[in-house]
């Protein structure tokens, strides 16, 4: 099972340094999942795109409607309140962004509740390096 963060996933919509890795390695996965605050933070990426012209109107488009048609074969981890405990945790832990803790948060918890293993896949450095400390394997698309 691969756990994608926003800052990899991104990568399967916008072509960006990593973009071809990313959807190799998600297309070769049983099981794809992600937290629920994925979606309100892939599109505030795609919007930010936008604005800033790196994603043409219809680009912007096209990357909505293949989230919301993606968005149903992912396995979606809930924000729950079993999930706030280790959230404080790792915040106090590893100094994390607020959603960067419920990334990793989500990713432990999956590996625990489901006894599976769990490939943590995300962009930034500091999340992946707490996710590491975690002893979580982890995959970084952009190198």
């Amino acid at each position: 099972m691969i756990y994608v963060d926003s800052s990899a996933l991104v990568k399967r919509y916008v072509k960006e340094a990593g973009s071809a890795r990313l959807v190799e390695t998600l297309s070769s996965s049983d099981v794809v999942a992600t937290s629920k605050i994925a979606f309100p933070e892939l599109l505030s990426a795609f919007t930010r795109k936008r604005r800033s012209r790196e994603l043409s109107e219809k680009s912007f488009r096209a990357g909505v409607r293949r989230l919301e048609e993606d968005w149903k074969d992912l396995l979606v981890v809930d924000l729950h309140d079993d999930l706030l405990p280790l959230i404080k945790s790792l915040v106090m832990k590893y100094a994390l962004k607020g959603a960067d803790s419920v990334h990793l948060s989500s990713a432990l918890w999956l590996s625990e509740s489901s006894g599976m293993s769990v490939v943590f896949s995300a962009s930034d450095a500091q999340l992946l390096k707490a996710a590491r400390a975690e002893r979580l394997e982890i995959f970084n698309p952009g190198e």
